[in-house]
């Protein structure tokens, strides 16, 4: 266990939870990024990425961050905390070059007062491909979505199920803490019962270990210490890849009910703002105006009224328009003429996939790889236009297809 990725504020006995944790480098990896850390009320897990210390630093960041506070009231204090994660993130890298780029995934589950009702509730948080799995009433679930490129393929139907489990770019996530100005985090609550068992866990476990093996386990072994024990055992047994980080949380007091928790993910984006028009076509006849309207009277000044009104009308659809037009980045091939896809170099755009009245898409970087130095998965990967919300993250997947190109010619 590498107890310097630790935080274990346990001086008195949890009433609620029985807990079980362990961070392992693996066996492939020389350095171990993830990062956890636990109380009795608050449950954290970080897997960091980026440069030769970057993910190292910042899913220790992120993660202490998240423990200035020992206790969170609601959902939204919650999130708020990972928010101000993302911003300390971004900030110790912008003091070191060699930490530019870093980034962490993390998930998180606390306690929290209930917005309803007076069940014993837990908040959950995460962003990134760690999960949090709940083994509930007899039924087990991935409670948690993945924001991987991998899996958004596979959400899309462009992809199996059986082909994202071995998918060469299946580590390249889609959000992160520390890579954008402003995260895109899920956050909800959930109700707890008596004998619920949850496990925090990154992806060096649920890349080596199938969710049938790893539910057996959780089934079978009644110390939470034990089964993360086991379940890193078995991790490094089939690999041991990646890091490998676990963290198992019993309900020792809570609902009794025989209904299983069920979750309702909210996906709480501080990004995003969605403005709504509402447009009335309807039409009345002066027999059937509403009481104390007037005659609408087609004077000069009523017409130059109505010219600026639909003029300014025009202008905020326009803005909105535009920015919905240019709020997107993808990765494609580019397209000169007849030259074929192997000879063709890769860029990423800032745009639509295709133009959206009067905007195209426009160029933003090249990279020196061409159509030929890919494989075909990869190749029909790209001609499928991935879409990305930063700039930063269409840069980082193409960091990662440039990265195995460098291996091959090496292997070579």
């Amino acid at each position: 266990m590498s107890d310097d990725r630790i935080i274990a504020d346990l001086k008195t006995p949890s009433s609620s939870f029985d807990l079980g944790f362990v961070t392992d480098v693996g066996k492939i990896r020389k350095m171990n990024q993830d990062f956890l850390a636990v109380s009795n009320s608050l449950f954290i897990v970080a897997d960091g990425m980026g440069g030769h210390r970057g993910g190292e630093v910042a899913s220790e960041i992120a993660a202490k961050k998240l423990f200035e506070k020992q206790t969170y009231s609601t959902v939204q204090s919650f999130r708020d905390q990972v928010i101000e994660a993302n911003t300390a993130v971004r900030a110790k890298a912008e003091t070191n070059s060699e930490l530019e780029g870093m980034g962490t995934t993390l998930c998180g589950i606390t306690l929290v007062e209930p917005s309803i009702g007076n069940t014993e509730t837990l908040a959950v948080a995460n962003i990134g491909d760690s999960r949090i799995y709940l083994l509930s009433q007899g039924k087990f679930s991935q409670i948690t979505e993945d924001h991987s490129l991998v899996e958004e393929m596979r959400r899309e139907g462009k992809i199996t199920e059986k082909e994202a489990e071995s998918h060469p770019h299946r580590n390249i996530i889609t959000r992160a803490l520390g890579i954008a100005v402003e995260a895109s985090v899920d956050c909800w609550e959930i109700p707890i019962h008596k004998d619920d068992r949850f496990l925090l866990c990154t992806d060096g476990l649920s890349n080596e270990v199938s969710a049938a093996e790893i539910r057996h386990i959780l089934e079978k072994v009644d110390s939470p210490q034990e089964a993360a024990e086991q379940l890193v055992r078995l991790a490094n047994s089939n690999g041991g890849n990646d890091n490998i980080t676990v963290v198992i949380v019993d309900v020792k007091e809570g609902d009794e009910s025989t209904t299983p928790s069920t979750v309702s993910p909210i996906s709480v984006s501080t990004s995003r703002q969605t403005a709504s028009f509402s447009f009335s076509t309807t039409s009345r006849s002066p027999d059937n105006r509403p009481e104390g309207a007037t005659e609408w009277e087609t004077t000069p000044e009523n017409i130059r009224k109505l010219i600026v009104t639909a003029l300014v009308m025009l202008l905020i659809v326009g803005v909105f328009i535009g920015r919905y037009a240019r709020d997107n980045y993808f990765v494609s091939f580019e397209q000169v003429g007849d030259t074929s896809i192997e000879n063709s170099q890769i860029l990423i755009y800032q745009g639509r996939t295709s133009s959206i009245l009067w905007f195209d898409p426009t160029v933003e970087e090249r990279r020196p790889i061409l159509g030929r130095d890919l494989d075909k998965r990869t190749v029909e990967e790209i001609k499928q236009k991935p879409q990305f919300e930063t700039l930063q993250e269409a840069s980082k997947y193409l960091d990662a297809l440039q990265e195995e190109i460098t291996e091959k010619q090496n292997e070579n």
